[in-house]
This record gives structure tokens, C-alpha cells and sequence, in this order.
């Protein structure tokens, strides 16, 4: 590690040992922006209900151990419970459904929004993961919300980013 670096300050100081080479990444947005990656991945962590990971030095090699993220327990219990309810009688089971995918894709379409808003770059595949629906969904998702002038994808799958025309 640099001098300036050391395990208690290594989330908030930013260094780059070859500001070329970071400056090159940048210029093609292969970074989003300087140094935010061990911060980055202490937040994905905390979002992810797992603790952040803890930084140490052994002489003067930095040694980062990263807590495994666990599925949690009560989202699983509560959606199971709904699948077990039972209906009232008298109640037109097509239009609770119809009502019911329409919110649920409003509230995906919202989610892929503020996702894309907190990082343009973002993969379908980790919207997948935060939102926790397969990516056949997100991306049926984002093909409406592209048919609405609302999102667009720039540049290639790979290396590109989203982008938010109107909300």
C-alpha cells in the first residue's frame, strides 16, 4: 500500500498509482468517477444486509476479507405466506391479477429507475439480482420503459450505460 493509504482511511482517501492509466478508464467509462471502488463495494455490501468488509495490512500486503451476503430469511417467509391465502368468495380472480402485475411491473419499472439513476452502468443481470426477479423480466421491463421515451441504453452491452430521457 502507498503511504498515504492504510486500512482505517482506505474507504474515504483516493489514490491512483498511475493517474494515466485511471485517467484512460475514465475517458472510455470504464470507472464511474476516482477511488470510489473500496467505498463501492462497503455500500453494495451494506445494501446487500451483509456486514462491510474489514481491511488489514500483513507487512505490506492489504488483506481485505469480504462477509459472505446471505439470503434473507424474512422476505422468503413473507412471500410464501401470500402464495397460501386464501381469497374471499365473490371476488373476480382475473381482474386481482391483472391489477396485481400491472402495480408489480410499475413498481420494477420504478426500481430500474432509480437503479440506473444510482449507477448508469449497471448490468441487467445485478438489476436482476437487487430486485430479485430473473432477467427475462427486467428486460421486458426496460423494453417498456424504452417504447415510453422514458430509458435508453448508450453505447454496447458491454461498456455502455443507461440513460434516463424523462420520468
Amino acid at each position: 500500500m502507498v503511504n498515504i493509504l492504510n486500512p482505517s482511511n482506505i474507504r474515504n482517501t483516493h489514490f491512483s498509482r498511475n493517474p494515466k492509466i485511471a485517467a484512460f478508464l475514465k475517458a472510455y467509462h470504464y470507472v464511474k468517477e476516482f477511488g470510489e471502488g473500496m467505498d463501492r463495494i462497503c455500500r453494495e455490501q451494506e445494501a446487500n444486509g451483509a456486514q462491510a468488509p474489514s481491511f488489514r495490512t500483513d507487512d505490506f500486503i492489504l488483506k481485505i476479507t469480504v462477509p459472505k451476503v446471505t439470503e434473507n430469511s424474512s422476505v422468503r417467509s413473507g412471500t410464501e405466506q401470500k402464495r397460501t391465502e386464501k381469497l374471499p368468495e365473490n371476488v373476480d380472480v382475473t381482474e386481482n391479477v391483472t391489477d396485481t402485475s400491472q402495480k408489480t411491473s410499475q413498481k420494477t419499472s420504478q426500481k430500474i429507475i432509480d437503479l440506473v439513476k444510482e449507477d448508469p452502468y449497471i448490468s441487467t443481470s445485478r438489476m436482476a439480482d437487487i430486485i430479485g426477479i430473473d432477467r427475462r423480466n427486467i428486460a421486458r421491463n426496460i423494453k417498456k420503459l424504452q417504447d415510453q421515451g422514458i430509458i435508453r441504453r448508450v453505447g454496447p452491452d458491454k461498456g455502455g450505460f443507461w440513460e434516463i430521457i424523462e420520468e
